[in-house]
């Protein structure tokens, strides 16, 4: 399976997100506010899977959340969070908690990315 290269991803795919604002149109803010805030419970849900050892709870948990930063435009943070599914789904934990601490940086910079596109 391709890994692509993190540094290659941005952390917010601008041509994603004005798409997504032309057809939310009013609810547009709403959307990225719902996400800026699920983030953070978003990440604590991967940590409770990784501190309990717990591959089904850590692939499940990543599945949907990396589903919602593909929707809005956040390919860096995605792709990290499908890393975290991927060692959900094989049962192989052991860089977990290191994908989890990138994955947190890059969720500070997408949502001050997020932050800063909405003004």
């Amino acid at each position: 399976m391709c890994n692509p290269d993190l540094d290659q991803l941005p952390s917010i795919d601008d041509e994603c997100f004005a798409e997504l604002r032309d057809v939310m149109g009013d609810d547009f803010a709403d959307l990225i506010h719902d996400f800026l805030s699920d983030v953070p419970v978003q990440l604590d849900l991967l940590q409770t899977a990784i501190d309990r050892e717990d591959a089904d709870q850590l692939y499940h948990a990543a599945h949907k959340f990396k589903s919602s930063c593909g929707s809005i435009g956040a390919p860096r943070l995605a792709e990290l969070i499908r890393r975290l599914e991927l060692a959900g789904r094989q049962k192989t934990l052991g860089s977990s908690a290191e994908l989890l601490a990138q994955a947190r940086a890059v969720a500070a910079e997408t949502m001050a990315g997020l932050h800063e596109r909405l003004g």
